[in-house]
């Protein structure tokens, strides 16, 4: 879109250019200079109007980044109370509610990778 809109400014400016250069006081289109000058100045309006929204996007990025940063850091805070809170800890229905694995609940991860005997074959 950009190129689109920069092709577009240029045109314009082209014409503007060459209207003032060979016939400043003729009339186009049903239209005087000024009136041609006072009709194209859309686009350039719009793309400024774009790149202000483009950088606001940017902003409000990066602020919502800092936003979901600070709230991981109060999730965290929020976790590791109720794991020290006497009545609650790492095995509660709270903590699983959180969406935690509870530690009755997890695996040993024990594996026993040497204790299987090889296949062999008599082929």
């Amino acid at each position: 879109m950009k190129t689109k809109l920069n092709r577009m400014i240029e045109r314009i400016e082209t014409f503007k250019a060459a209207w003032l250069e060979n016939g400043p006081d003729a009339s186009f289109a049903g239209m005087t200079y000024a009136e041609f000058e006072e009709a194209t100045k859309a686009p350039e309006g719009l793309g400024d109007e774009v790149l202000a929204l483009r950088q606001k996007v940017g902003h409000k990025r990066v602020e919502t980044q800092a936003a979901i940063a600070e709230a991981a850091e109060l999730l965290d805070l929020v976790v590791n109370s109720v794991k020290g809170t006497q009545g609650f800890g790492s095995d509660s229905a709270l903590y699983r509610a959180f969406g935690y694995v509870r530690k009755s609940e997890r695996k040993t991860g024990l594996t026993r990778k040497g204790l299987q005997s090889p296949s062999t074959d008599a082929s």
